[in-house]
């Protein structure tokens, strides 16, 4: 048994369809179903029921699933201490997700963590939640920070942050002037958003909150990035309504204020895989804070 037929059976487990599997993978579907074959014949069970329709696991699968996640979970951090052990460099701690974490959460818990382990090295990426979970089940993420929780069983995951949707103005807006904002006057103005495509969970976070009370939001235009949306606030195109971290984002010509009776609320969650048997993604799960409101 190879550690190669392992990595291609959780992929098929994973996706339960062989062409997203070999398309995940990067190999050709008749060659991921020979591997598959293969190690069916090694063990002697059948591992997949195939249907023209459906693929799913034998109960023999579901037993041996566990197991090669661990297996492989294995491999690699015994990979990484020899490798550590040789002097090869630094543990890669890997670390990815939404951007309420990545700019607004993590830099401090970063740097504590570092401070503490500087053996280990890491990296952060921002990315949305769909692909930072997908990416951690590839293991090419060891920590992901999304704003859904995983419907998979082999990811665990605790809340680490909620917060607030607030509204981001021009400086000499009428509006700006308030403590808070109503919702039927931000209804009223021009809004800058994310595409749906983009980031459809805040899309759908803001559409919920004005439909709720009756209100139709009039969308100027989508614009993605977060310096891109508060630059074309300060220029006077639209208002926007962002998580509250992006704050941050500090300029004279612009100001934030909170939503009149609350905003919405959008949550970030960690997420990590459940027999993870990295030390170090273990110990960086001791740094983040309880669940809070920011």
């Amino acid at each position: 048994m190879e550690l190669k037929q392992l990595r291609i059976f959780l992929a098929v487990a994973d996706e339960l369809h062989f062409g997203r599997a070999a398309e995940r993978l990067h190999m050709a579907q008749p060659a991921l179903s020979a591997q598959v074959r293969g190690l069916e014949d090694e063990l002697g069970v059948r591992l997949f029921l195939r249907t023209t329709r459906r693929v799913s696991l034998t109960r023999a699968g579901e037993s041996f699933l566990p197991e090669a996640r661990a297996t492989l979970a294995q491999a690699e951090a015994a990979a990484v201490a020899a490798r550590t052990v040789a002097g090869e460099g630094a543990e890669l701690l890997k670390v990815g997700g939404v951007d309420s974490a990545t700019a607004g959460l993590l830099p401090q818990v970063v740097r504590r963590f570092r401070r503490d382990h500087p053996e280990v090295e890491i990296k952060v990426n921002e990315m949305l939640s769909a692909p930072a979970l997908h990416a951690l089940s590839n293991r090419h993420l060891d920590i992901a920070f999304v704003r859904v929780w995983p419907k998979d069983s082999h990811l665990a995951a605790r809340q680490v942050l909620t917060e607030p949707i607030v509204a981001a103005l021009p400086a000499d807006h009428p509006l700006a002037a308030r403590e808070a904002v109503p919702a039927q006057e931000i209804a009223k103005e021009p809004l800058v958003i994310p595409a749906r495509s983009h980031r459809p969970i805040l899309f759908d976070v803001v559409h919920d909150y004005f439909r709720s009370r009756g209100y139709e939001p009039r969308i100027l235009q989508e614009a993605n990035e977060r310096h891109v949306i508060i630059a074309m606030v300060a220029a006077g195109l639209g208002v926007s309504l962002v998580p509250e971290w992006v704050t941050q984002f500090r300029r004279d010509d612009v100001v934030y204020r909170p939503l009149e009776g609350g905003g919405p609320l959008v949550e970030v969650y960690v997420v990590w895989r459940e027999r993870e048997v990295m030390q170090s993604a273990l110990s960086f799960l001791d740094y983040l804070p309880a669940p809070q409101t920011v």
